[in-house]
């Protein structure tokens, strides 16, 4: 009999075969096959470094605890590498044998050193002594006792040096880390098409120039992965801040969970490489090519090669019919619901940029979880409590692999008068929420905006995810009590709207599931469509089998794990499971359920995953509007009409491409972006038509 549930971590490394396949997509152009190839092995990465690791950690202090599958910590492990050496064969089997040559053949040639005329070898040996050789820093390293720990993530350079025909004691390890800051591709000189050599195999070629009067006898690359799967013990932590500072520490020296070495590399070489990393043999994955795919990103980007890019989806601005540049005015008239990145994220900054200037405005209170570099919103934050505004920031400090952002913009805001919340005790921050407070005709009145995604511009153009932004009463009451519980750690009572993780949103998803199946009871219409990242928790798993076996009709759009079997007769007859890998990462959670006509469509920050719903601040926000309600399941209407990216997820686990040769080619990215783009136009054209009278500023501000 087969087990009613996937195993978590295979789930995802099936994610991660959809996004390879993109890589051979035939009708994709080359270097967007090139960029999903990158994609795939970044991903690998941090699987490694979050996954993997938590396994190893487990492993290594014998837990035999069993994931839904029946599986301990180490035969999971077993699995994991067994469909790693697989997907990484077919990663080297796509970029040697399709990718490669098709660059090769469009002119874009990477090359080996000893494929280069001797001129062109000497003129890079000059910009190796100019430009690198003063970045490099050669370590010697001892086998038995070893003094330095090799960085991960990086590609390493492992050499035996010593004098001319020395050998054994009289030859020392070196290691070689690529520095920081220098090009991964370095383009070779005087050769009419775009020839390039990697900085490593440069480094390699001329690492002799570093140590003069000796020999390099040998010469190797490798690539170390650490287990980045730390965290603060909070028991302990009374400065959270500092905590996680330690904790950043403690990542770059962590146990190696990885250790990628090129086929063909000598034996002694490899020796001494698994020496220097303390991983062990099941660490060890060898590898048909160059290492770190993920810098093939470097190669996307190249100028002059349009033709092998997809043509850009422009972002639409946000036109309305009122005609004001004020965020408040709009608000004030109606609520506003945005799909990402179709339409711009612009109206959210604007929202605390506007709140940040606005001397109405006394509050500006927010949960920050991800943020951009050079966050045009924790600027604008900044501001607005350098200019006396009461501005509250829930700041999660264990955003994994963005703590060292957070904690330095948390210094800035905290300089700047901001009063800053480290997280709750327990529990990540992860709900994506903002409210400003602004005084209006002797009142006051509040501003919110919710949302899928983070608070980050740079992602908002990559993800699709959808905000919500609100001046309703309901939600602004809701709002204040959330922002008062997580500051001053009191119960979140009284609720209207909002529903919030550990505490109500869990319950209430259950609850609305088991409303469609007392429908189906009753023989009346019963349906649930559920848009989210990742499906694993058990008990929302086994309320949709029960579900499905009472007769309600279940889509889901999962685009990552899922850990639910779709299909199997008796079992989940009725869930169909879709998935979408396309140009903009699918990161939007948005819930309808039928509710007996009533259609009840959720907008939220959680996943169905146990870790969202029980160990994390989130929020599910209930869209009422008549309008917002009915984009949001146009929007998963399209979805599933997708026959051109999407996936479905078949009885077996494995995932079928959803073509119908019946059916009209649709995409539903494309669509969305051409959609968006004629309501705009004909909004702009609607716009030329309407004579606006003039308003004085003194009578605006009336």
């Amino acid at each position: 009999m087969k087990p009613s549930y996937y195993n978590r971590e295979l789930s995802w490394l099936r994610f991660n075969e959809r996004v390879l396949w993109e890589a051979e997509r035939e009708s994709l152009p080359l270097l967007d096959r090139v960029k999903f190839l990158a994609i795939s092995a970044a991903n690998l990465d941090e699987f490694f470094m979050v996954r993997v690791g938590g396994l190893r950690t487990l492993q290594k202090v014998g837990s035999r605890t069993r994931d839904l599958t029946g599986l301990t910590p180490g035969q999971e492990l077993k699995q994991v590498r067994a469909a790693v050496l697989e997907q990484v064969a077919n990663q080297y089997r796509i970029w040697g044998t399709l990718l490669e040559p098709a660059l090769g053949a469009e002119g874009i040639r990477i090359r080996r050193m000893d494929q280069l005329s001797d001129e062109a070898k000497e003129s890079l040996r000059m910009y190796f002594i100019e430009h690198l050789e003063s970045f490099l820093n050669p370590v010697a390293v001892d086998l038995k006792e070893p003094n330095f720990r090799i960085p991960g993530r990086k590609v390493c350079l492992l050499l035996h040096v010593g004098p001319k025909g020395g050998k054994g004691d009289d030859l020392r390890h070196v290691v070689l880390s690529i520095p920081n800051g220098v090009p991964r591709y370095i383009e070779v000189p005087d050769e009419e098409s775009e020839d390039l050599v990697t900085v490593e195999e440069l480094i390699q070629a001329f690492a002799s120039e570093l140590f003069p009067g000796e020999t390099i006898h040998a010469s190797g690359f490798f690539r170390l992965t650490r287990n980045g799967d730390i965290a603060v013990t909070e028991d302990y932590a009374f400065d959270l801040a500092e905590a996680m500072e330690h904790v950043l520490t403690a990542r770059k020296f962590s146990d190696t969970v990885r250790l990628e070495i090129p086929n063909g590399t000598p034996n002694a070489l490899v020796a001494s490489m698994q020496s220097l990393s303390d991983g062990d043999a099941q660490s060890v994955y060898r590898v048909s090519g160059m290492l770190d795919l993920s810098g093939l990103l470097a190669l996307v980007g190249l100028p002059g090669y349009e033709n092998l890019r997809e043509s850009l989806w422009k972002v639409q601005p946000l036109v309305t019919a009122t005609r004001t540049d004020s965020i408040f005015e709009l608000l004030d008239d109606q609520d506003l619901l945005l799909h990402h990145p179709y339409e711009s994220f612009d109206p959210v900054v604007r929202l605390v940029e506007e709140a940040a200037d606005d001397p109405n405005v006394l509050a500006i209170k927010q949960v920050l979880y991800r943020t951009a570099s050079d966050s045009r919103i924790i600027s604008a934050l900044i501001r607005a409590a350098r200019k006396g505004k009461n501005v509250v920031v829930l700041i999660e400090l264990k955003a994994r692999f963005d703590e060292a952002r957070n904690l330095e913009r948390a210094d800035e805001l905290e300089l700047a008068g901001a009063q800053l919340i480290y997280g709750i005790k327990g529990l990540k921050s992860h709900a994506k929420a903002c409210m400003v407070v602004r005084r209006e005709a002797g009142r006051v009145r509040r501003y919110m905006h919710f949302g899928t995604g983070n608070y980050n511009e740079s992602t908002a153009k990559l993800y699709t995810d959808v905000s919500y932004l609100t001046s309703k009463v309901d939600y602004g009451s809701d709002a204040s009590t959330f922002f008062n519980a997580v500051v001053g750690r009191s119960q979140m009572l009284g609720l209207r709207k909002l529903l919030p993780a550990p505490t109500d949103l869990k319950k209430r998803l259950l609850r609305l599931i088991a409303v469609e199946i007392e429908q189906a009871a009753l023989g009346e219409t019963a349906k649930i469509v559920a848009k989210m990242n990742s499906l694993q928790d058990k008990e929302m798993i086994d309320a949709l089998y029960r579900a499905s076996q009472a007769g309600v009709e279940i889509q889901l759009m999962v685009r990552g794990i899922c850990c639910l079997r779709a299909g199997v007769p008796g079992l989940s007859d009725r869930i169909v499971v879709h998935s979408i890998i396309d140009r903009y990462l699918e990161h939007s959670r948005i819930f309808h359920f039928h509710h007996g006509g009533d259609n009840c469509v959720f907008i939220s920050s959680a996943d169905w995953m146990t870790r969202n719903l029980e160990k994390r601040i989130e929020l599910m926000v209930p869209v009422e509007d008549p309008a917002c309600k009915t984009k949001l399941i146009s929007i998963l209407e399209v979805q599933f009409r997708d026959n051109v990216q999407a996936w479905y997820l078949k009885d077996d686990g494995s995932y079928g491409a959803a073509i119908n040769s019946d059916q009209a080619r649709f995409r539903s990215q494309e669509f969305f972006a051409k959609d968006v783009a004629r309501q705009v136009r004909e909004q702009k054209e609607q716009l030329q038509g309407v004579l606006e009278l003039h308003v004085p500023p003194k009578a605006k501000a009336q």
